[in-house]
């Protein structure tokens, strides 16, 4: 019988920011990092409808020389693409990409802010005009208990950041996240995950490991995973156990932990792995993460990775 999922999900969430932070330079710098800093501008955007609230957070580096400018214009695209997708399930685009001058961030930044606050209102409201209805209809409430409800509809909110994760000689990170709440049971943390680009020439690192290694990464995962368990209170388990309380997919191996859909991210003491929501273990259990050390993972990583982290391997 499975193990009870007993974690507040804020409180792993919190946990599991604390253990995303990464020290500016690492091993991999040297003293004068400052100077290699990725000089970031910020825009920040809130609204409310009668019944949703929107707050965007995005923090996007100036386009100071040919790095800078291919960074930016991919996190834009990024950002283009999530929110323009954010309440969707179908795989269909909400609305229209921004087609405008590319070089205007806060044009296209406001663009994308203002569409998506109208889909949120329509969507919210049309979401309790169908609860109204209902409540209407209901003939087993007193008018005291429709009132009751009526006032106590909730409202839609919808939460974006991206935000500078680390800064270092070799890389810099962006972390894209969302959280979204649509009158349901809870809300949902979301988002495109650790985007690390290569300070050499701008390109996003698009794999860090072989995938086609994961059965022989199989030892790291479980060590990983039972760390986080142990280090969120839980009894230490075995790998039994760690089994029973893991929920993986039923198109796959029962006994093969997958790599999380968010590529992993480099940090000062390894390489981090963070699962989403439901994607391998239950909703109270938070977001699985752990950080495998480079003397460990580095014989899964890829070409591009290896370079990018020559000087964490020595």
């Amino acid at each position: 019988m499975k193990k009870s999922c007993l974690f507040v999900l804020t409180v792993v969430w919190l946990t599991l920011m604390c253990a995303c932070s990464q020290q500016k330079g690492g091993e991999g710098a040297s003293a004068d990092a400052d100077s290699a800093v990725v000089v970031s501008e910020h825009f920040d955007y809130a609204d409310s409808a009668d019944y949703a609230y929107l707050t965007i957070n995005i923090e996007l580096p100036e386009a100071a020389d040919e790095v800078t400018t291919k960074m930016r214009s991919y996190l834009l695209q990024l950002v283009g693409d999530r929110l323009s997708y954010a309440v969707s399930y179908e795989g269909r685009r909400a609305y229209p990409l921004y087609h405008g001058d590319s070089d205007d961030a806060a044009t296209q930044l406001k663009y994308y802010f203002k569409e998506t606050m109208l889909l949120l209102d329509t969507l919210s409201a049309n979401d309790i005009g169908e609860r109204k209805r209902y409540l209407e209809e209901d003939t087993t409430l007193t008018s005291e208990q429709k009132a009751d409800a009526l006032s106590e509809m909730p409202h839609w909110s919808y939460d974006y950041k991206l935000q500078k994760t680390a800064d270092t000689l070799n890389y810099v990170v962006f972390l894209s996240q969302d959280y979204i709440f649509m009158g349901g049971a809870h809300g949902g943390m979301g988002g495109d995950g650790y985007i690390t680009f290569d300070k050499t020439d701008g390109h996003a690192v698009s794999q860090f490991v072989d995938t086609t290694r994961v059965v022989a990464m199989q030892p790291l995962l479980v060590e990983g995973l039972k760390q986080y368990y142990s280090e969120a209170g839980e009894q230490p388990m075995t790998t039994d156990e760690l089994f029973e309380r893991l929920q993986l997919p039923f198109d796959g191996q029962k006994r093969q932990i997958p790599l999380p859909l968010w590529q992993p991210c480099p940090t000062s003491e390894g390489l981090l792995f963070c699962y989403g929501q439901y994607e391998i273990a239950c909703y109270a259990d938070g977001m699985p993460s752990f950080v495998v050390p480079y003397s460990k993972i580095k014989p899964f990583l890829t070409d591009d990775a290896l370079n990018l982290l020559k000087d964490y391997l020595k």
